[in-house]
């Protein structure tokens, strides 16, 4: 299902990644926050948000490990004249992943005993992580995914959304969180292309159950979020 019910459906749906990438604004967002603001000793909140956190690093480390493997090689092919715009993508890629390892290096110590050093440390290496992905994703909806619209096909497009869902939380827990993180802000008809794209079984677990755990997961894990100033 297209969410534009207007957009020419031999042409790749950009629309799509941009549903992607709201999640990761909004998550990479109010993460550091969260953390910041999680009290010494709270090994129980800690290790929640960790595995929130851990969660959604994965899921950005597949999103773009399948662009790395299955659409920039393509891109560069079908239109040679933007290697270069395509090279700034790899080379933000590239630094994105050193920014997630750096947060990856101090995630365990701080769920481990929840202690201020650890918490600052992590805090301040997502916060170096954020305006990096940021840039990178403004520049690839700009830019980026005009080209894809115009240049590649269907099946080109959903190669990578296939790649990342293969590639995607192992457990069942994970995979229904990952769903609703993705239909938390997605408009009526944004829900109905996900929900589409999941296989039967899972769509009904969603309905019967799921939808309801993730509303329970965020509310615990949004429970100690900043009051606005």
């Amino acid at each position: 299902m297209l969410i534009n019910p207007n957009a020419p459906a031999d042409k790749p749906e950009i629309q799509q990644m941009k549903v992607i990438h709201r999640v990761m604004r909004r998550e990479f967002a109010q993460l550091p926050d969260l953390i910041a603001a999680v009290r010494v000793g709270d090994t129980a909140r800690a290790r929640l948000l960790g595995d929130h956190l851990s969660l959604v690093l994965d899921m950005l480390h597949e999103h773009h490990e399948a662009e790395d493997e299955l659409l920039w090689p393509v891109l560069v092919q079908r239109v040679p004249l933007e290697k270069d715009l395509i090279a700034v993508m790899e080379t933000q890629h590239q630094a994105i992943g050193d920014a997630v390892d750096a947060v990856a290096a101090q995630l365990p110590a701080w769920t481990d005993d929840a202690g201020a050093a650890a918490r600052d440390l992590l805090t301040d290496a997502l916060r170096d992580l954020g305006p990096a992905l940021t840039e990178h994703l403004d520049l690839e909806e700009d830019e980026v995914l005009p080209l894809i619209h115009d240049h590649l096909t269907v099946p080109e497009w959903v190669a990578p959304q296939k790649h990342a869902m293969k590639h995607g939380p192992r457990t069942l827990t994970g995979k229904l969180t990952l769903a609703g993180m993705v239909l938390e802000d997605a408009t009526p008809r944004e829900r109905a292309w996900f929900l589409g794209e999941m296989p039967a079984p899972a769509r009904l677990l969603w309905r019967l159950t799921g939808a309801r755990r993730y509303d329970e997961h965020v509310r615990l894990v949004r429970a100690g979020a900043p009051s606005p100033s």
